[in-house]
């Protein structure tokens, strides 16, 4: 009797690992697939797998000394065009962008205020035009150098939709405790503590795309 309660216990186990094996298998080629096609195919099923296996993938791809951040841009990605429609229906000044300090010069000479860094546009980062095009928008912005300032926007700022631009895990985690609003996300091309680099253009594009629509280019402001 034992016997045959630990051979059924084990082929649980195995079924359980197939299965396992099995979305962690669906997550990454359908995110893969996302990110370097732009396309979404089965969202459904790839948020319920990625919500299943993020932590065990992360595991994964570390131990094998693989890119363990892609998960996290497959997240992004996924939470990106899940919200994109709902975004572009959004009032500019419904929106608010969160940029992290790390993107400033080295020289800025921008102060900290209650709600992040207060920039003066001095021209020395890419901050400067972000900064011009949502000013043009009526996006208000905020340079943030923790999490501490994030939640003190969210207590004084009412909003509905937000653009994030941080590292990628960090913005993925942050993307997924603002479920509650219509979130996009631009991940870092380059991160650290300075002198990180993100693409300006998908930012202005996701500026862009607010009502009412607009055409403002990064090489305008340059």
């Amino acid at each position: 009797m034992d016997l045959n309660l630990f051979t059924l216990l084990g082929e649980i186990v195995v079924i359980l690992l197939i299965l396992l094996l099995i979305l962690i298998a669906i997550t990454l080629i359908l995110g893969v697939y996302l990110i370097k096609n732009k396309k979404l195919i089965f969202p459904g099923l790839l948020l319920f797998a990625l919500n299943l296996t993020y932590p065990v993938i992360k595991k994964i791809l570390k131990w094998f000394q693989l890119n363990e951040l892609l998960i996290d841009e497959i997240s992004i990605d996924l939470i990106n065009r899940i919200n994109r429609d709902k975004f572009r229906t959004l009032n500019a000044k419904d929106v608010i962008m969160v940029l992290p300090h790390c993107l400033r010069a080295p020289n800025c000479p921008a102060k900290l205020g209650e709600s992040g860094l207060e920039c003066v546009n001095c021209g020395n980062c890419s901050i400067g035009i972000i900064k011009t095009v949502s000013d043009k928008k009526g996006i208000d912005m905020y340079i943030v150098p923790g999490s501490t300032f994030i939640k003190n926007v969210i207590k004084k700022r009412p909003f509905k939709g937000v653009i994030g631009v941080a590292c990628p895990l960090d913005l993925n985690l942050a993307m997924m405790s603002l479920e509650n609003y219509c979130p996009q996300g631009v991940y870092l091309l380059r991160d650290g503590c300075i002198n990180t680099i993100v693409n300006v253009d998908e930012v202005i594009d996701l500026i862009n795309a607010t009502q009412p629509v607009t055409e403002y280019k990064a090489e305008d402001f340059n």
